[in-house]
Protein backbone atom coordinates (compact mmCIF):
# COMPACT_ATOMS: atom_id res chain seq x y z
CA UNK A 1 0.00 0.00 0.00
CA UNK A 2 1.24 3.52 -1.10
CA UNK A 3 1.23 6.30 1.45
CA UNK A 4 -1.15 7.93 -0.57
CA UNK A 5 -3.65 5.11 -0.80
CA UNK A 6 -3.16 4.88 2.91
CA UNK A 7 -3.60 8.82 3.55
CA UNK A 8 -6.45 8.67 1.23
CA UNK A 9 -8.22 5.84 3.17
CA UNK A 10 -8.69 7.66 6.32
CA UNK A 11 -10.16 10.45 4.80
CA UNK A 12 -13.96 8.69 5.66
CA UNK A 13 -15.11 12.43 5.83
CA UNK A 14 -13.09 15.08 4.01
CA UNK A 15 -15.16 17.84 5.87
CA UNK A 16 -14.36 16.45 9.86
CA UNK A 17 -10.93 15.32 10.77
CA UNK A 18 -10.09 12.98 13.47
CA UNK A 19 -10.07 14.99 16.67
CA UNK A 20 -6.77 13.34 19.14
CA UNK A 21 -6.07 13.87 22.64
CA UNK A 22 -2.08 13.10 23.36
CA UNK A 23 -1.31 12.30 26.69
CA UNK A 24 2.52 13.08 27.78
CA UNK A 25 4.70 12.97 30.69
CA UNK A 26 8.20 14.25 29.22
CA UNK A 27 9.75 15.81 26.65
CA UNK A 28 6.91 15.43 23.95
CA UNK A 29 9.40 13.63 21.32
CA UNK A 30 6.11 11.93 20.05
CA UNK A 31 3.52 14.70 20.58
CA UNK A 32 6.06 16.68 18.10
CA UNK A 33 6.31 14.22 15.35
CA UNK A 34 2.59 13.89 15.30
CA UNK A 35 2.18 17.27 14.87
CA UNK A 36 5.00 17.20 11.50
CA UNK A 37 2.96 14.24 10.38
CA UNK A 38 0.09 16.22 10.59
CA UNK A 39 1.61 19.53 9.21
CA UNK A 40 2.58 17.53 6.05
CA UNK A 41 -0.62 15.96 5.03
CA UNK A 42 0.19 12.42 5.95
CA UNK A 43 -2.95 12.25 8.40
CA UNK A 44 -6.30 13.63 8.35
CA UNK A 45 -6.67 14.36 12.05
CA UNK A 46 -5.77 17.46 14.53
CA UNK A 47 -4.64 16.76 17.78
CA UNK A 48 -7.13 19.61 19.59
CA UNK A 49 -6.28 18.98 23.63
CA UNK A 50 -2.90 17.51 25.40
CA UNK A 51 -3.23 16.08 29.23
CA UNK A 52 -0.16 16.21 31.03
CA UNK A 53 0.74 14.15 34.39
CA UNK A 54 3.94 16.41 34.98
CA UNK A 55 3.92 20.10 35.44
CA UNK A 56 7.16 22.15 34.06
CA UNK A 57 7.76 19.15 31.09
CA UNK A 58 8.94 20.34 27.29
CA UNK A 59 5.88 18.23 26.05
CA UNK A 60 3.50 21.44 27.50
CA UNK A 61 5.55 23.87 25.64
CA UNK A 62 5.64 22.14 22.60
CA UNK A 63 1.65 22.04 22.83
CA UNK A 64 0.93 25.75 23.41
CA UNK A 65 3.10 26.93 20.98
CA UNK A 66 1.38 25.06 18.52
CA UNK A 67 -2.04 26.67 19.67
CA UNK A 68 -3.10 23.32 21.46
CA UNK A 69 -4.98 23.51 24.82
CA UNK A 70 -2.60 21.93 27.49
CA UNK A 71 -3.73 20.51 31.19
CA UNK A 72 -1.26 19.33 33.78
CA UNK A 73 -3.36 16.95 35.83
CA UNK A 74 -0.38 15.08 38.53
CA UNK A 75 -1.59 11.87 39.79
CA UNK A 76 -0.74 12.92 43.49
CA UNK A 77 -3.66 14.88 43.13
CA UNK A 78 -6.20 11.82 43.26
CA UNK A 79 -6.14 9.02 45.45
CA UNK A 80 -6.51 6.38 43.13
CA UNK A 81 -5.69 5.33 39.39
CA UNK A 82 -9.67 5.48 38.78
CA UNK A 83 -10.37 9.17 40.17
CA UNK A 84 -7.20 10.05 38.27
CA UNK A 85 -8.54 8.27 34.91
CA UNK A 86 -11.62 10.27 35.26
CA UNK A 87 -10.42 13.57 35.97
CA UNK A 88 -8.48 13.05 32.31
CA UNK A 89 -11.99 12.02 30.81
CA UNK A 90 -13.48 14.65 32.46
CA UNK A 91 -10.74 17.36 30.58
CA UNK A 92 -10.88 15.77 27.26
CA UNK A 93 -15.19 15.48 27.04
CA UNK A 94 -15.57 18.73 26.11
CA UNK A 95 -13.23 18.63 23.30
CA UNK A 96 -15.38 15.44 21.61
CA UNK A 97 -12.37 13.72 21.08
CA UNK A 98 -12.37 10.36 18.94
CA UNK A 99 -9.22 9.19 19.73
CA UNK A 100 -6.33 9.19 22.72
CA UNK A 101 -2.63 8.56 22.13
CA UNK A 102 -0.62 8.11 24.54
CA UNK A 103 3.28 9.53 24.11
CA UNK A 104 5.37 8.75 26.72
CA UNK A 105 2.61 8.38 29.80
CA UNK A 106 4.03 7.56 32.52
CA UNK A 107 0.82 6.80 34.59
CA UNK A 108 -1.51 3.89 34.84
CA UNK A 109 -4.99 4.31 33.09
CA UNK A 110 -8.75 2.73 34.55
CA UNK A 111 -10.61 2.17 31.22
CA UNK A 112 -13.85 3.70 31.25
CA UNK A 113 -16.41 1.94 28.96
CA UNK A 114 -16.66 4.82 26.84
CA UNK A 115 -13.22 4.61 26.07
CA UNK A 116 -12.70 1.41 25.96
CA UNK A 117 -10.53 0.50 22.11
CA UNK A 118 -10.35 4.07 21.71
CA UNK A 119 -6.91 4.66 23.67
CA UNK A 120 -3.43 3.77 21.64
CA UNK A 121 0.51 3.69 23.08
CA UNK A 122 3.44 2.80 21.61
CA UNK A 123 6.04 0.95 23.64
CA UNK A 124 9.53 0.59 22.96
CA UNK A 125 9.55 -3.11 22.49
CA UNK A 126 8.17 -6.05 21.08
CA UNK A 127 5.17 -6.97 22.89
CA UNK A 128 3.90 -9.67 23.91
CA UNK A 129 7.40 -10.84 23.89
CA UNK A 130 8.87 -8.73 25.99
CA UNK A 131 6.48 -8.05 28.48
CA UNK A 132 7.97 -10.22 30.85
CA UNK A 133 11.30 -8.23 31.04
CA UNK A 134 11.11 -4.97 29.38
CA UNK A 135 7.24 -3.74 29.69
CA UNK A 136 5.09 -2.75 32.84
CA UNK A 137 5.27 -0.54 35.60
CA UNK A 138 8.42 1.37 35.82
CA UNK A 139 9.80 0.43 32.39
CA UNK A 140 9.87 3.20 30.17
CA UNK A 141 12.45 4.70 27.94
CA UNK A 142 16.36 3.69 28.37
CA UNK A 143 15.19 0.63 30.95
CA UNK A 144 13.52 -0.80 28.72
CA UNK A 145 16.17 -1.04 26.12
CA UNK A 146 18.45 -1.62 29.02
CA UNK A 147 16.41 -4.51 30.04
CA UNK A 148 16.14 -5.89 26.15
CA UNK A 149 20.23 -5.77 26.45
CA UNK A 150 20.63 -7.82 29.98
CA UNK A 151 17.74 -10.43 28.37
CA UNK A 152 20.17 -10.77 25.32
CA UNK A 153 17.97 -10.41 22.53
CA UNK A 154 19.07 -10.31 19.20
CA UNK A 155 16.01 -7.89 17.93
CA UNK A 156 13.96 -5.60 19.42
CA UNK A 157 11.45 -2.71 17.97
CA UNK A 158 8.54 -0.84 18.72
CA UNK A 159 4.66 -1.81 19.09
CA UNK A 160 1.78 0.05 18.78
CA UNK A 161 -1.36 -1.52 21.09
CA UNK A 162 -4.56 -0.86 22.25
CA UNK A 163 -4.60 0.44 26.16
CA UNK A 164 -6.36 -1.44 28.49
CA UNK A 165 -5.88 -1.19 32.55
CA UNK A 166 -3.36 -3.09 33.19
CA UNK A 167 0.18 -1.65 31.51
CA UNK A 168 1.65 -2.65 27.86
CA UNK A 169 -1.06 -5.61 27.86
CA UNK A 170 -3.58 -4.13 25.36
CA UNK A 171 -3.48 -5.89 21.93
CA UNK A 172 -1.19 -5.23 19.34
CA UNK A 173 -2.27 -3.09 16.41
CA UNK A 174 1.48 -2.94 14.38
CA UNK A 175 4.60 -3.43 15.69
CA UNK A 176 8.01 -3.38 13.50
CA UNK A 177 11.84 -4.96 14.17
CA UNK A 178 14.68 -3.25 15.04
CA UNK A 179 18.16 -4.95 15.11
CA UNK A 180 20.33 -4.95 18.28
CA UNK A 181 23.50 -4.66 17.33
CA UNK A 182 26.75 -6.09 19.28
CA UNK A 183 27.66 -3.20 21.04
CA UNK A 184 24.46 -1.37 21.31
CA UNK A 185 24.19 0.49 24.40
CA UNK A 186 20.64 1.40 26.00
CA UNK A 187 21.07 4.89 24.55
CA UNK A 188 22.19 3.75 21.14
CA UNK A 189 19.43 0.94 20.88
CA UNK A 190 17.08 4.18 22.24
CA UNK A 191 17.87 6.14 19.34
CA UNK A 192 16.97 3.64 17.16
CA UNK A 193 14.04 2.12 17.84
CA UNK A 194 12.45 5.81 18.34
CA UNK A 195 13.60 6.65 14.93
CA UNK A 196 11.44 4.02 13.80
CA UNK A 197 8.75 4.75 16.22
CA UNK A 198 8.51 8.07 14.33
CA UNK A 199 7.01 5.79 11.20
CA UNK A 200 5.20 3.00 13.04
CA UNK A 201 3.14 5.37 15.56
CA UNK A 202 1.33 7.45 12.61
CA UNK A 203 0.56 4.45 10.55
CA UNK A 204 -0.26 2.13 12.95
CA UNK A 205 -3.21 5.49 13.98
CA UNK A 206 -3.80 5.17 9.96
CA UNK A 207 -4.88 1.94 10.36
CA UNK A 208 -6.56 1.90 13.46
CA UNK A 209 -8.65 4.65 11.98
CA UNK A 210 -9.40 3.04 8.67
CA UNK A 211 -10.52 0.12 10.17
CA UNK A 212 -12.91 1.40 13.20
CA UNK A 213 -14.69 4.55 11.15
CA UNK A 214 -17.43 3.81 13.65
CA UNK A 215 -14.92 5.64 16.19
CA UNK A 216 -15.12 9.46 14.81
CA UNK A 217 -18.21 10.92 16.85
Amino acid sequence: MTQGRAIDEDRTDEGRRWRLAVLLSGSGRTLENLLGVIERGELHAEIVTVISSRSGVRGIEIARQAGIPATVIPRKGYPDARSHSRAICTAIEPFEVDLVLLAGYLRQLVIEPAWVGRMLNIHPALLPQAEAYAAGRGLYGERVHAAVLAHGDTVSGATVHVVTDDYDAGPPVLQREVPVLPDDTPATLAARVFAVECELYPEAIRRYMAAHPELKR
